[in-house]
């Protein structure tokens, strides 16, 4: 059965490299590149309201909806960067019209903040967190070779960067299988698989560590 487990874990993370080489991971609208329009509202605004306005404008398309400034008197819509000036002026028109007419004020479609954004890397997401982290699994790798001597040495570091290196690819692979969005929330996930992963061998290896314990009794006995 294990061996059965063994082989369809390998199988995804396989399949998972495939897709990144091939077709790279799938970034949010955030990271990817991005068009961001910031209108200013005096009235105050209802998010929701604005949420309905942008997708009957942009139908069909991924977008976020955020409040921008201290004032809550600004509206920030952040969607693909995937028109020409052109098609874009003639939205920002549609749209600007549509919640002048919901607010009943008279803002003029130029007033509208247009700002371009490019791809962002995804490698730059991970490497504020690189430094901190690296230095983290250096003390804990460390830590686990002196405390678990009695099991290996070695074997212990291999089976703690094996088990470790392998979680963290299963999670890529099927994030990248599944097409779920590059997001704030993933390297999160990651941060908390690690730790589960750590978690589970000090409970194992500590179980190891008792059994030797007591044989070790018994003998003296």
């Amino acid at each position: 059965m294990k061996k059965i487990i063994y082989a369809i874990l390998i199988c995804i993370i396989i399949a998972g490299i495939v897709i990144i080489a091939t077709v790279g991971l799938n970034a949010d609208i955030i990271y990817s590149k991005n068009v961001e329009l910031e209108v200013y509202i005096d009235k105050g605004f209802e998010k929701k309201d604005i949420e309905e306005i942008a997708k009957q404008v942009f139908p069909n398309e991924k977008l976020i909806v955020q409040e921008v400034g201290y004032f809550q008197d600004i509206v920030g819509i952040t969607l693909e960067d995937t028109r020409t000036d052109e098609e874009l002026n003639t939205k920002i028109e549609e749209l600007n019209t549509k919640i002048n007419e919901k607010y009943e004020i008279e803002n003029a479609a130029e007033d509208i903040t247009v700002t371009h954004n490019p791809k962002v890397k995804l490698s730059s997401l991970i490497m504020p967190y690189a430094v901190t982290l690296g230095i983290s699994m250096v003390i804990i790798l460390v830590y686990v070779c002196i405390r678990y001597k009695k099991l290996g040495i070695i074997k212990t570091l291999v089976t703690y960067v094996l088990s470790i290196g392998a979680s963290e690819m299963l999670l890529l692979s099927i994030i990248a299988i599944t097409r779920f969005p590059i997001n704030r929330i993933v390297i999160p996930i990651g941060l908390l698989l690690l730790v589960v992963v750590i978690t589970i061998l000090g409970f194992i290896n500590e179980k190891k560590l008792l059994g030797i314990a007591e044989k070790e009794s018994k003998k003296k006995k």
